[in-house]
């Protein structure tokens, strides 16, 4: 009798794991909700879109989009079935059913439901205790982690689609894409232009370091890398962005705080919070402490500044 409601147990868990991670896995952190066109989609009987930024950054590096297909701001692309199926442009420069799949498979994008904030996915305010390894001795210690803001978190499923589940990229602790990671490690070598045959030595490449250095004397500084940056974008995104420059290209010149960061979304937050990871993820920038040496190739930003 045991054995058979264990089995019976067992069935029932994998067809309901099966139907979760199916039917509801729709959303990601860092994915766009498209919808600015809802009454059109409605008349049209089609859904919301997803933009999945994830599926498209294992093939192609950022820069092959922003900001040449792409302006790099939510909601400033006016995007159309038009523009896509008739001009070619935005999606339809690789959806054309040469480069990738053509537009008239149209649930491919269109299969979400109505209802959601038009823009990026990022985080939402529920936070889950998060146990931290420690000696046999010791209790446990706890901490709060965000989770990623997502259709699959509402309905209790799994955090992540099953293509994402499947894919083997390393996920940092929060449970996102650790991208700098899948490339070192080359699990990924994402394509920086469209052109496969394109020649990468015309690709501008940095590898300098900023040392932004905090107002605390315990807090670690932050060490930006351009070498990372710059092999995702090309310099022009960050300095010549179309509206404004999201930095000016002088150490010192850009009175960036936590506070305009965090609450204004300028600077890294044009970025981080939206694709690139959180900024709630504080040591991932903050890792450089009082008192260590830098290399020869950091320029320092001193914390004189604004």
């Amino acid at each position: 009798m045991q054995s058979r409601l264990q089995t019976i147990l067992i069935i029932f868990l994998t067809i309901s794991g099966f139907i979760l991670s199916t039917s509801f896995s729709q959303a990601e952190y860092a994915d766009i909700v498209i919808n600015s066109k809802a009454e059109a989609m409605r008349k049209a009987n089609v859904g919301d879109v997803i933009f999945p930024h994830w599926f498209h950054r294992i093939r192609y590096r950022c820069n092959v989009c922003h900001e040449d297909i792409f302006k790099l701001e939510a909601g400033k692309n006016e995007i159309s079935m038009k523009v896509i199926t008739e001009d070619q442009k935005m999606c339809g420069q690789c959806h054309n059913g040469t480069i990738a799949w053509s537009t008239v498979e149209c649930e491919r994008c269109h299969f979400l439901e109505p209802g959601w904030s038009p823009g990026p996915i990022q985080h939402s305010t529920k936070t889950i205790a998060n146990p931290i390894f420690s000696t046999d001795n010791a209790a446990p210690s706890w901490t709060n982690k965000t989770i990623p803001y997502a259709m699959t978190m509402q309905i209790g499923a799994g955090e992540h689609p099953m293509a994402l589940a499947r894919s083997g990229l390393p996920l940092d602790r929060f449970g996102l894409i650790d991208w700098a990671g899948a490339v070192k490690r080359k699990i990924i070598n994402p394509l920086w232009s469209i052109d496969p045959n394109a020649d990468i030595t015309k690709k501008q490449f940095r590898n300098n370091k900023i040392l932004f250095e905090t107002k605390s004397q315990t807090f670690p500084d932050v060490i930006f890398p351009h070498d990372t940056h710059s092999y995702w974008l090309q310099c022009k995104v960050c300095h010549e962005t179309e509206g404004g420059a999201i930095f000016k290209a002088e150490a010192g010149a850009n009175p960036v705080t936590m506070t305009s960061i965090s609450l204004e979304k300028k600077w890294c937050a044009r970025c981080h919070g939206k694709v690139g990871f959180p900024i709630s993820d504080c040591a991932r920038c903050h890792s450089l402490y009082k008192g260590f040496p830098t290399r020869d190739e950091v320029i320092t930003r001193k914390k004189s500044n604004p």
